[in-house]
């Protein structure tokens, strides 16, 4: 049965990260149709004021896709009160507007697909008439999450560690493939941006930001002036950092055998990673967010049959022989040596492509709309 599927959105549509937008084009590529609640993105009518350029409250992306962007038209929002009456007036029109939707495409199920237990609150909103799905990509801990595992009539993680978490909370979580951008790496129609640069190459692909051990690269890259170190992505605003990371970051990029850079068109990415020799996840596991996430670039770099090389992050301990992992300098330096000293093997880059293959986007939500019943 197709279904009208509602989703909170805690970034904007077009973030670097994307696992929501993706979420969304693969539902709707399966005649679902989509709403989508930009909550990560609400416009400020001050803001709007002083542009000049009023947004739509609500936009059609694609056939079966809805934006439905919240702007919070009563002034002094800094006033909790103010500010939850904006929100408040927002979720209204939201329901308002799925109700619309319904009555037009009579017949479909409800559904209400969150990934955020920090927007539970405007589940509350729509109430039992909508199925409740709490797919897990990220940790979160707390009393939020906690509730919303006890309500929801199906919670889902994409890796074995997110699931035990959540297992605190229920009897039963099914367990997902992670998602990520297959056909993009499958359809080899990228563009090349060539680097030009004497090999190896040592590359990171994502969000230059908070999230990086930078008391690990620093030393790694300076040490070994004779490797060359991709770092590909977008640069976090200074304002957004503190200053001891962004002076950090600041040296980094600027080391003489660090390549810089970021591709606009996520097609584009392929084409860097297959100049990599070994791919990069060198993540802060300080913070418990990155300690037991699970990078979709891991399959980013298996599907261009590269090795990787990563901190402790709890669920690529499950990937023994194709990723190596870390814990400081000297041990990413072994790593390193260890790589570089041979070929990587065949048998491996083939184990990694059917671990990509099985870590689609289209088997992921393959994989949980299989779990919702039709009535």
């Amino acid at each position: 049965m197709k279904s009208l599927i509602v989703i909170p959105f805690n970034i904007p549509w077009d973030w670097s990260t994307d696992y929501l937008n993706q979420t969304a084009l693969e539902l709707s590529k399966r005649g679902n149709i989509v709403i989508c609640y930009l909550w990560g993105d609400v416009k400020f009518l001050k803001k709007i004021v002083v542009s000049g350029k009023f947004p739509k409250l609500v936009s059609k992306y694609s056939r079966n896709i809805y934006l439905v962007n919240p702007i919070y038209f009563i002034p002094f929002y800094r006033f909790k009160f103010i500010a939850d009456l904006n929100s408040t007036i927002n979720i209204l029109f939201l329901r308002l507007f799925a109700e619309i939707i319904s009555f037009l495409k009579k017949g479909r199920k409800k559904v209400f697909w969150i990934f955020d237990p920090n927007l539970s609150f405007i589940y509350k909103y729509f109430g039992r008439k909508y199925f409740l799905l709490y797919d897990c990509v990220d940790f979160f801990s707390g009393r939020y999450e906690s509730k919303l595992c006890e309500i929801a009539n199906l919670v889902t993680a994409n890796s074995h560690v997110l699931q035990n978490h959540l297992l605190k909370y229920r009897k039963s979580v099914k367990l997902v493939p992670q998602g990520f951008r297959i056909s993009d790496y499958l359809e080899n129609k990228h563009k090349i941006e060539a680097l030009n640069i004497k090999k190896p190459v040592i590359g990171f692909v994502g969000g230059v930001n908070k999230r990086l051990d930078l008391d690990l690269l620093l030393p790694l890259v300076k040490n070994n002036p004779n490797w060359n170190f991709v770092i590909w992505g977008p640069l976090q605003e200074k304002e957004k950092i503190n200053t001891g990371i962004w002076e950090k970051m600041q040296k980094l990029i600027s080391l003489p055998n660090v390549i810089t850079g970021r591709s606009d068109d996520k097609k584009e990415v392929p084409g860097i990673i297959s100049q990599f020799d070994i791919g990069m996840i060198p993540y802060d596991i300080s913070d418990n967010f990155n300690r037991f996430c699970y990078p979709m670039k891991l399959f980013e770099y298996f599907c261009t049959g590269i090795p990787v090389v990563a901190t402790p992050i709890k669920e690529l301990t499950y990937f023994r022989g194709l990723v190596f992992i870390g814990k400081n300098y000297r041990e990413w330096q072994r790593n390193f040596d260890k790589i570089l000293s041979g070929p990587w093997p065949a048998n491996k880059r083939a184990k990694q492509k059917l671990l990509a293959n099985k870590n689609s986007w289209e088997k992921k939500v393959e994989g949980i709309l299989e779990a919702i019943p039709n009535s």
